[in-house]
């Protein structure tokens, strides 16, 4: 508590002083020898209780009061009185005085009355935090009824007695425009300003082209802010007045850039916003739709000339064929140069550049569910229905579809890699099977469907060995299980192995193994005894 002591006789000020600083150790006192010494420190310190002696050179203890009366500094005043001066105390309650002491005072009284200071001060200050807080939910409440008002207007969703308060707005029934504005984080935790501060922040900016008013569109949802300017101005020749929105924008994305990344669309010039306003405001959303595209820098007019060319649809068919050619950049390549020509520059609707991004995954899916695992056409059906349609920026949409393509084209890959290696274990298969018999590669291409030029290179590129070789080997490894069983005559063994010619066998036999057929046999007898 600030009390501040007023009195010119210095041995009364110093008692007083002393008396109150004793009762109450924790306030903060102070003196003044006058009337007018005492205002001006009232000026600068505004205490909360001044006692002051009624009787004072310069200025009275009642000009001193009304004084602080027409200078409105509230505080209370306590007036310090003789007993032969009591009805000059009870007068200055009268003009506004909180109460008086009469000398010489008594500790007693001057306790009692510092307690009812003390709990009237409690109670005015509560009554300042209530009055202060039903303030703000007033205001808030007019906000937020102002906000819907305007919104319900934008939308057209109006009552008729909602129309009617629109209508009876005159500074919407100037022209002007209508700004839709976004402003999208990357992740919700990097949100780092607040609803408020974000449309105070567009106010301020947009203000710079007319009175403006900014209204929340909806709450932070999907990492975005959303807002809606109503912007009363004069009509620019359009040059300027795209130069000065410009401006403005850059002004705007500079200051909120640490938020994220920030985007407008424009309407057309209103010539009447309380007639035009819904129009613009649909106009506005579908501007800012164009700012899927970087090239618009987060600025898209309503006005911004539009193209008239016909969209071409992709060849996913050759795109198709690339990857099936194992050439996955060069379907990259293709992919992104038929969606830049889609896009038209940033003219293209993003919604057609979703659906022909969306058309071309299921085609793709389509031409690839027979050859792959049944997993990615299932990422491909996913991507098509929503991965796409939530990208946010044409950018992130390609790198979406060039990821899809690798998918698909590693898919394939393997695809194609198990089947050879089905192939193979099968060509190996049908050699054991058919040992004994004469086998040719016409023979073998035959069986598996293949031209015997392109059956010889597929066999020796995937396994390093001719089909010769295969089956030479496959026959060679066969002949040392018969010979380790000793079971079989050499000649017996060649015909087992399909050879007619045991001479011709006994050469193949040295040259792949190092040794003789008959040296073989008697060598693996220890090893088959000790078995035994």
């Amino acid at each position: 508590m600030k009390i501040l002591i007023v009195d010119d006789e210095p041995r009364h000020l110093r008692g007083m002083m002393s008396l109150i600083q004793q009762l109450r150790p924790d306030a903060e006192v102070t003196a003044a020898k006058d009337g007018i010494a005492a205002l001006e420190q009232a000026r600068e310190d505004c205490p909360q209780v001044i006692l002051t002696d009624i009787r004072m050179p310069r200025m009275d203890g009642l000009a001193f009061l009304e004084k602080l009366k027409e200078e409105r500094i509230f505080t209370k005043v306590v007036m310090v009185s003789a007993y032969n001066l009591f009805e000059y105390a009870q007068k200055a309650i009268r003009h506004g005085a909180y109460d008086y002491l009469l000398k010489p005072v008594e500790v007693e009284n001057v306790e009692r009355l510092l307690d009812r200071i003390e709990l009237q001060l409690s109670i005015e200050s509560l009554q300042r935090r209530e009055a202060e807080e039903l303030k703000q939910r007033l205001t808030l409440a007019s906000s937020a009824y102002r906000s819907r008002l305007y919104l319900s207007w934008l939308s057209g969703s109006l009552t008729p007695s909602e129309q009617e308060e629109i209508d009876e707005m005159d500074w919407l029934q100037g022209g002007g425009l209508i700004i839709y504005s976004e402003l999208k984080t990357a992740r919700a935790e990097e949100q780092n300003i607040g609803e408020l501060a974000y449309l105070q922040c567009l106010e301020q900016g947009w203000s710079k082209l007319g009175k403006a008013l900014t209204i929340p569109r909806s709450g932070f949802q999907d990492q975005t802010l959303r807002a809606v300017t109503i912007v009363r101005t004069l009509p620019l020749a359009a040059p300027s007045l795209e130069s000065l929105i410009r401006s403005i924008a850059l002004s705007l994305s500079a200051e909120l850039s640490r938020n994220g990344r920030l985007t407008h669309g424009v309407s057309s010039y209103c010539e009447s916003i309380v007639s035009e306003g819904p129009q613009a405001y649909r106009a506005a959303r579908e501007a800012n739709e164009h700012n899927f595209f970087a090239c618009w820098e987060g600025l898209f007019l309503y006005d911004q000339p539009r193209s008239s060319h016909q969209p071409i649809p992709v060849d996913s068919e050759r795109l198709f064929e690339a990857l099936l050619d194992n050439e996955p950049e060069i379907a990259i390549n293709r992919c992104r140069t038929a969606f830049a020509r889609l896009s038209d520059a940033g003219h293209a609707q993003p919604a057609l550049i979703k659906e022909q991004a969306s058309l071309l995954l299921v085609k793709l899916k389509s031409r690839i569910h027979e050859l792959v695992d049944r997993k990615v056409s299932r990422q491909l059906t996913q991507t098509a229905a929503a991965l796409v349609q939530a990208c946010g920026s044409y950018e992130e949409l390609m790198d979406r579809l060039e990821l899809s393509l690798r998918e698909v084209h590693q898919a394939l890959r393997q695809s194609q890699q198990d089947k050879n290696e089905i192939i193979i274990t099968n060509c190996l298969r049908w050699i054991r099977e058919h040992i004994k018999e004469d086998l040719t590669l016409e023979r073998a291409a035959a069986h598996f469907f293949f031209n015997p030029s392109y059956f010889s290179t597929f066999i020796k590129s995937k396994t390093g060995r001719t089909f010769s070789e295969h089956v030479t080997a496959i026959r060679m490894g066969r002949a040392k299980e018969l010979l380790a069983e000793n079971k079989l005559r050499i000649y017996e063994i060649s015909a087992e192995c399909g050879y007619q010619d045991t001479k011709y066998f006994c050469r193949v036999f040295k040259k792949h193994h190092g040794i003789s057929p008959e040296a073989y046999k008697h060598t693996s007898l220890p090893e088959r005894k000790r078995k035994e």
